[in-house]
């Protein structure tokens, strides 16, 4: 009987280990328009991030968005189970400061998968500012991590983000972005290919509009739309209801969410699903202190 169980352990084992290679991989090869990376709100509407300039996730993305923020210190947390697969756990923290007029400082964490058996570990650390009025340009420095087992490392590497972003109208925010871009790595025959990447968005008082396109080499382009809507204002406690949904292609997924909003942050909540592989649930919260 020990040893049946002990079998059947180690099959669990192996399940998830391949089932997280096999993740792993996908993201990897999906690392453009990437809808895996930031808050509970950007992946609600399909990673198309301009439709949430002012998050502090943003970081992960374009960090050139950060200084259209008008509050003095932004946070993200976001916690989610790929795939509901325990194996699969992944935690985001992402937080930005204005220390100038026009410029923003901001830094995040983020560990996927299971200690002990399979963790990526990423860390970023960005730096934007608007040096024109309506323009704005960032920098970010990434640092990321694979090891298998009890550390030991599989891949590890660093890459530079730079992005640029514009409001020309108070309603409409554009942003672009290379990020990837190599500084080194620990094995020379593994590169992170550059992701070239741009969204956009139209945001109305109540409804905001979003895209994202990407491309990187070897690699067919991938686009996003997402909307938020405000369905409910002015509830006890002051708080509103905006219902987030989204549609990525390549392969065909789509997102629904929703955000409780008040006056310092908000409470998130999306889901996203995947053809093969099933859903995602997303939980995660936003806080705002300060503002000019």
């Amino acid at each position: 009987m020990d040893i049946i169980k002990s079998t059947a352990k180690w099959e669990v084992r192996l399940f998830a280990l391949a089932s997280v290679l096999i993740v792993a991989v996908w993201r990897a090869g999906n690392c453009g328009a990437t809808d895996e990376a930031g808050s509970a709100a950007i992946v609600g509407i399909g990673g198309a991030y301009a439709g949430s300039a002012d998050d502090a996730a943003t970081i992960w993305l374009n960090p050139a968005l950060t200084a259209f923020s008008t509050s003095f210190v932004t946070g993200s947390l976001a916690t989610r189970n790929l795939y509901q697969l325990e194996a699969l756990r992944e935690r985001t923290g992402s937080v930005t400061v204005r220390i100038a007029k026009r410029a923003v400082v901001g830094a995040g964490f983020a560990q996927f998968g299971q200690p002990g058996l399979y963790t990526e570990s990423h860390g970023v650390m960005i730096v934007s500012a608007e040096p024109w009025r309506k323009w704005t340009v960032g920098a970010g420095v990434r640092y990321d991590r694979v090891e298998f087992g009890d550390n030991t490392k599989a891949y590890s590497g660093s890459s530079i983000d730079l992005g640029v972003a514009s409001r020309p109208l108070r309603q409409m925010v554009a942003c672009a972005v290379i990020s990837g871009i190599t500084i080194d790595r620990l094995y020379e025959s593994y590169t992170v290919p550059a992701v070239v990447e741009m969204s956009a968005a139209w945001e109305g008082p109540e409804l905001t509009l979003a895209g994202v396109w990407s491309k990187s080499s070897g690699e067919s382009s991938r686009f996003g739309i997402g909307q938020s809507l405000q369905v409910a204002r002015d509830l006890p406690l002051g708080v509103s209801l905006t219902f987030l949904s989204g549609l990525r292609l390549d392969p065909i997924r789509y997102s629904l969410g929703a955000r409780i909003l008040a006056r310092g942050g908000s409470l998130d909540y999306a889901y996203q699903s995947h053809p093969d592989l099933g859903g995602t649930h997303v939980l995660g919260v936003t806080f705002r202190f300060g503002g000019r």
